[in-house]
C-alpha cells in the first residue's frame, strides 16, 4: 500500500478573512493546518497559537513547537497584514512604521525563521500581495508601496532558494469581501485641503471590497499552488483582475496612472 505522506501548513492572520477561509479549506483538503493570530481563536477545522507576527522570538517558538509536534513544516503561507488609507501628508510616520512593520518586514523576518524548516521539506513560501502592488492606488500609498516589497522580495528569495528546492509564490487577491474594510485605519484631520476627494475614493474602494469576490476565491488559489510542484512566482486571483495586471505591464505607466487615477 502506498504511503500517505502528509502535508503540514502554517498560515498567519488565521482568525478571519482570507487567513481563516485559507486555513478551513486546506484543512478539508487533508492538509495538517497551523493558523496563527494575534488574538485567541479556536477552531474544530485546525490548529492555532495566539501570537504577534511582529515578536519574531514568540513566533520563533511557535514555529520550533509545530516542527516538534508534527516533525516538518511544508508550506508557509505569510497572510496577516494591515491596511492604511488617506493622504501622503496626513500621515504620521508610527503609522508607516507600524504597516510596514507588518506587511513587509515581520513577513520578511519569518520567511528566514522557516527556511531552516523548509529546506527539510523542500517547501513552499506564499506570501499574500494584492493588485495594489503592480496597479498603485491613490489614498493606499503606503498600502500599495508594502505589497509591491513584497513581490520585489520574493522574486529575490526565490532565486536565493531555488538550489535548496523551496519554491516562493505571490498570490494578489483584487477586491475581496472580508472584515479588512472594516480594520482598515483612516488618517483623518480637520479642514481637508483635499475636500471630498479621500473620502469619495475610499468609499469607491470600500464598495468594491464588499461586492468584492468571497475569500474562498483566494484560498483555492493558494490550495493549487501547494499542489503544483513548480508553481508560478506570482498569480493574480480572478480572470477581471489578471486582465488589468497585463494592461499595466503593458500599456504606458502615464496611461494606467492616469486611468487609476480617475477610477479612484
Amino acid at each position: 500500500m502506498k504511503k500517505i505522506t502528509k502535508k503540514v501548513v502554517v498560515i498567519t492572520g488565521a482568525s478571519s478573512g482570507i487567513g481563516l477561509e485559507t486555513a478551513k479549506f486546506l484543512a478539508s483538503k487533508g492538509f495538517v493546518v497551523y493558523g496563527i493570530s494575534r488574538r485567541e481563536f479556536a477552531s474544530p477545522n485546525f490548529f492555532h497559537y495566539s501570537c504577534d507576527i511582529k515578536n519574531l522570538n514568540a513566533m520563533c517558538e511557535v514555529l520550533q513547537n509545530i516542527y516538534n509536534r508534527e516533525g516538518q513544516i511544508d508550506v508557509f503561507v505569510n497572510n496577516a497584514g494591515m491596511g492604511i488609507s488617506g493622504a501622503v501628508e496626513y500621515l504620521k510616520a508610527n503609522e508607516v512604521e507600524n504597516i510596514f512593520s507588518t506587511n513587509v518586514t515581520a513577513p520578511i523576518m519569518l520567511c528566514g525563521s522557516v527556511l531552516p524548516y523548509l529546506r527539510q521539506t523542500k517547501g513552499k513560501i506564499i506570501n499574500i500581495s494584492s493588485v495594489a502592488a503592480p496597479i498603485s492606488i491613490p489614498f493606499q500609498s503606503c498600502y500599495s508601496a508594502t505589497k509591491s516589497a513584497i513581490e520585489a522580495f520574493s522574486l529575490a528569495l526565490s532565486n536565493e532558494v531555488r538550489q535548496m528546492g523551496i519554491k516562493v509564490s505571490c498570490v494578489r487577491p483584487g477586491d475581496t469581501k472580508t472584515g479588512f474594510t472594516q480594520n482598515r485605519v483612516k488618517t483623518e484631520v480637520e479642514n481637508d485641503i483635499y475636500g471630498e476627494k479621500i473620502k469619495k475614493s475610499v468609499a469607491k474602494m470600500e464598495k468594491d471590497e464588499q461586492n468584492g469576490k468571497s475569500p474562498l476565491s483566494v484560498a483555492k488559489v493558494v490550495y493549487k499552488i501547494c499542489k503544483r510542484k513548480n508553481p508560478p512566482p506570482c498569480v493574480t486571483v480572478g480572470l477581471g483582475y489578471k486582465f488589468l495586471c497585463v494592461l499595466a505591464k503593458f500599456l504606458p505607466k502615464r496611461l494606467v496612472n492616469y486611468i487609476v487615477g480617475k477610477l479612484y
